[in-house]
């Protein structure tokens, strides 16, 4: 991730964000957060990296849940084409996130400010990790007072009479389209959870009972209908208690608009050619 980083314009702290975000997403943002409160990125830095750092949690979806699952059921020609769909979305939100770094006036390093220029005492570092201990401790109490009620909303509203009528309604619009009976399932499984549309695509398949095209179309379908279900669940709550009400609700709708335009320039691109 360094040369996005070096692209981006980004100071040391961000490309270790980037680095982060390979691993676990949340403990990246944990990590952003703390440098942005420091004042070690400025306010389009931490969008900047924010986007860039979805190409390597998406890189790490891919390997760790898409490829296990997808390919091992459809085979590498099929699963290897959603995961290079699915990585260009991420490559897409990258882009946007290189453009706003493109804009930011480079500032001088300062020694001083860099958390990584020298190594610190072992005193110094007792003090320094019990203090992060302390604020990591209130970063999980503020997720979990944002999380807990969010999701329990969600929970109460997706088993209500009125869902159940709206997701009748879609399928009776998805099959007017042209979309069989199968990729409905898919795309339906795939609101609440990604990896349950992949399996549910994946079992079907291997039945015959979903072609090789409808996979792809299906699974994409269902993808950006799961983008605005964890933007509610997951996406917001946490970057409200990362970032802040105000920039954290600003961050994510950024996001959420750039994530929602590449999945239908990429859907689109898929049905013209594939349906």
């Amino acid at each position: 991730m360094a040369p996005f980083s070096r692209l981006a314009r980004l100071p040391t702290e961000g490309g270790v964000y980037l680095a982060m975000c390979f691993l676990n997403h949340h403990s990246a943002n944990a990590f952003l957060s703390t440098q942005f409160r420091k004042g070690r990125l400025r306010e389009r830095e931490l969008l900047a990296a924010y986007l860039i750092g979805w190409l390597p949690s998406g890189l790490h979806f891919a390997v760790f849940y898409i490829a296990p699952i997808l390919i091992a059921a459809v085979g590498w020609r099929q699963g290897g084409l959603y995961m290079l769909l699915y990585l260009l979305i991420n490559f897409m939100i990258a882009i946007s996130g290189l453009s706003i770094g493109f804009s930011v006036k480079r500032k001088k390093s300062n020694p001083e400010k860099n958390v990584f220029a020298a190594p610190a005492p072992f005193s110094l570092k007792k003090r320094d990790l019990k203090r992060d201990l302390q604020v990591s401790i209130r970063q999980f109490g503020r997720i979990a007072l944002v999380f807990a009620p969010i999701t329990l909303a969600f929970a109460i509203a997706l088993n209500s009479e009125q869902t159940t009528a709206l997701i009748g309604s879609f399928d009776t619009l998805l099959r007017r389209v042209g979309l069989s009976a199968p990729s409905v399932l898919v795309i339906i499984a795939g609101f609440p959870s990604s990896i349950s549309a992949i399996a549910a695509a994946g079992s079907l398949f291997r039945q015959k009972l979903l072609d090789p095209n409808e996979l792809i179309v299906s699974l994409l379908i269902a993808y950006a209908l799961h983008t605005t279900y964890e933007f509610m669940t997951s996406n917001l709550p946490s970057n409200i208690a990362f970032f802040g009400p105000t920039r954290g609700v600003r961050i994510t709708l950024f996001y959420l608009l750039i994530r929602l335009l590449s999945i239908c320039l990429i859907l689109g691109f898929a049905i013209f050619y594939l349906m």
